[in-house]
């Protein structure tokens, strides 16, 4: 009998433990731009991320705000200066298991940070020439 217990507890125990920091890809959606680009006179700065997250007791009960994508996507834009849009838009989003305790949701974007082609400074205009 008691090896009979012993072996439901391991066996239980590994079970629990494998929900514990699982990651469960939900959907990923994907889009041209945040805004309407209607000129091809710009240049990619570089590849931007944002997160956000919220956390649920039991899965059901919310203790934070519910994660905001636009949050993510400023905080994609903000890491190049001089970016204006994002184009190449990837959402995805992502729960995390925590047994017993709850589930963590959480939103990834990542995009290309788009900025204004630099127009070559002419040498005798920097001088104040004419």
């Amino acid at each position: 009998m008691k090896l009979y217990i012993k072996i439901f507890l391991t066996v239980s125990m590994i079970g629990f433990s494998s929900c514990i920091g699982a990651k469960i890809k939900n959907e990923i959606q994907v889009f041209d731009a945040a805004t309407v680009v209607r000129s091809g006179d710009y240049v990619i700065l570089g590849r931007g991320y944002g997160q956000d997250s919220a956390f649920y007791i039991l899965g059901m009960i919310p203790v934070t705000k519910e994660p905001n994508v636009e949050l993510a996507l400023s905080q994609a834009l903000e890491k190049f200066p001089e970016g204006r849009t994002l184009i190449n838009i990837q959402i995805q989003q992502e729960d995390r298991p925590y047994f017993p305790l709850g589930l963590v949701t959480v939103v990834h974007v990542s995009a290309d940070v788009v900025g204004d082609m630099k127009q070559p400074v002419d040498a005798n205009k920097k001088k104040g020439g004419r």
